[in-house]
């Protein structure tokens, strides 16, 4: 399918916005990728990843960042006083999901945190959606609910 949407600037221009499965994994690893010595809260990581996302949902988001992922201001401040980077990995799901369609893509991921590029310590399990107005535009995160 010809899909002749724009490139994303960087940090994304390696990002294919014809690949919904592309734009999920960076949408999730830049959200969930965290620096507490250099960042207030969770907000920050959030508003990275808004070039990936819809409008409306990063508008929708963005006051209400925090409390996205279970990370507690007490374990926040923890990683902080002790300069603890946690760099995510995410792995889309193949099962059990609805069917793509040319405008909708839905999955369940498992997004890994990794505490100084280490072994992952928090494992967290995200629905992300996906959508286009169009066959030919780019995608873009509408939806993301972390289940606990």
């Amino acid at each position: 399918m010809d899909c002749p949407a724009a490139s994303f600037a960087d940090p994304f221009a390696r990002i294919d916005p014809c690949s919904a499965a592309e734009v999920a994994v960076a949408a999730l690893e830049t959200v969930f990728t965290y620096r507490p010595s250099e960042q207030a809260d969770q907000r920050s990581s959030f508003r990275a990843a808004t070039p990936l996302m819809t409008t409306d949902f990063a508008a929708r988001w963005d006051t209400t960042g925090p409390v996205l992922a279970p990370i507690t201001s007490m374990r926040w401040q923890q990683w902080r006083r002790l300069g603890i980077v946690l760099t995510a990995t995410a792995r889309l799901g193949d099962d059990d999901h609805p069917a793509d369609t040319d405008t909708l893509f839905a999955r369940v991921a498992t997004v890994a945190l990794h505490p100084g590029g280490g072994t992952p310590s928090t494992s967290l399990v995200v629905y992300i959606r996906a959508i286009r107005p169009n066959s030919p535009a780019g995608w873009r995160i509408s939806a993301l609910e972390v289940r606990t």
